[in-house]
């Protein structure tokens, strides 16, 4: 692994794989790609890296070859949004995808060297317009930054 961030792809692919309601699956230059919210084609999931935090578990100094951090990962879903007589800001099936999307990814165990499963922090309304509602969840798990191969720990 070399100390690469956590790999969002592995994210992406669960998502294709549990969640085939979702008509796209992408990642953080797919979401940026998107300038307004009409042009969203829902419903549809964008991945993006959020942050890394160290967790103090291993010391950060000369030498060292492993080290632990939680990694936060934003699942950013554009949802048919329809503007209800009552104000609901999300009907029944995008209250169904969201736990879809939960049941995907929460206690998933990614293939990578290190990561524990996915455990859900929050979700929230972005925005909604255009027929279009953005509801993001954040995620995180525990990773482990190592260097590769028998030598790394002796340089």
């Amino acid at each position: 692994m070399n100390f690469e961030p956590f790999d969002t792809s592995l994210i992406v692919q669960r998502l294709r794989e549990q969640v085939p309601e979702l008509q796209f699956v992408g990642g953080a230059a797919d979401y940026a790609a998107v300038k307004e919210l009409s042009s969203f084609r829902p419903p549809s999931a964008y991945v993006v890296f959020a942050e890394e935090t160290n967790t103090g578990k291993f010391p950060a100094a000369p030498g060292v070859c492993i080290q632990s951090c939680t990694t936060q990962i934003g699942v950013v879903l554009a949802l048919r949004h329809y503007r209800e007589q009552r104000g609901d800001q999300m009907q029944q099936e995008a209250r169904q995808l969201v736990g879809a999307v939960r049941v995907a990814l929460i206690g998933h165990k990614p293939a990578s060297h290190g990561a524990s499963p996915v455990s859900w922090v929050s979700g929230k309304v972005l925005d909604y317009d255009a027929g279009v509602l953005l509801f993001a969840d954040l995620y995180q798990l525990h990773n482990t930054l190592h260097k590769d191969g028998p030598q790394a720990c002796a340089r």
